[in-house]
Formats: C-alpha cells, structure tokens, sequence
C-alpha cells in the first residue's frame, strides 16, 4: 500500500521543544511547569514568564478545554488539503495562569465550531513524514 504524501507544512523540532514532540509521538501533551510557583508556561520558554525560575519539568495535561475562540479557513494554501477547516484557540483547565493552545480541528463540520464548544485534544500519525501532529476534535 503507497503512503500518500503530506503536503502541509510542518513544526520544526528543535532542542527546547524536543520533549514537547517526543511527548505528542507517545500521544501525551506536554507543558513546561514551573517547580517554583507552579504555573503553566506554553509557548515553552526557557524561564517561567511568572518567577522568571528556569527550574521547569515538562507535565502532562489533561488533554480537553473550550474552545475560546476559532477561525473557519475557507479558502487556505493550496497545500493545506480539503477546506473548509477550523482553527481554534483551546482554553485548557489547568491553572494558575491560564494556558491556551492553538490547534486545527478534525472529525468534524468546522461550521459547528463555537465559542465554549468542549474539545479534546487528537492525535494525527503521518506516516510520509514519520511524525505526529496534535489536533482538536469535540470531546
């Protein structure tokens, strides 16, 4: 069976996201916590945006949120596949700060989106490419 190719762009992995990808290879999405205050550091940076510490561990999160607000793609790159497609910014419960992702949506009508709409996050093999990408579907 032939591998259909991958046309979309994808993430760099570089050393300070690297636990990030290596965690999304093994289905789990990673955040940097602060062992100083606790607090939630995404996007990954090398000290907590809150203590300024560097002692940071990469935890697991819980993997759904809200959606906080979303954007339908109806006429994308040519590259990006079928349109249309949501983009979503995904409010995730843990705290203290609040941590939002952003993420394309899959196994659904993007047209269905809404603000508060419960979302989990998925998990996409792509064989082509040997990699693993997170998406957003309704949880």
């Amino acid at each position: 069976m032939e591998i259909e190719p991958y046309l979309r762009p994808l993430p760099m992995k570089e050393p300070q996201n690297e636990p990030f990808w290596e965690g999304i290879a093994r289905h789990e999405f990673l955040v940097p916590k602060c062992n100083n205050c606790g607090d939630w550091n995404w996007v990954p940076y090398p000290a907590c945006r809150t203590c300024l510490s560097e002692d940071l561990t990469w935890t697991k999160i819980a993997g759904h949120g809200t959606v906080m607000t979303f954007s339908v793609v109806h006429r994308g790159p040519p590259t990006f596949g079928k349109e249309p497609y949501g983009t979503v910014l995904l409010e995730l419960p843990e705290r203290p700060r609040s941590l939002v992702i952003l993420g394309n949506t899959t196994g659904m009508n993007p047209e269905d989106l809404h603000i508060g709409m419960r979302m989990k996050i998925v998990y996409e093999e792509i064989p082509s490419e040997d990699f693993v990408m997170y998406r957003f579907a309704p949880a």
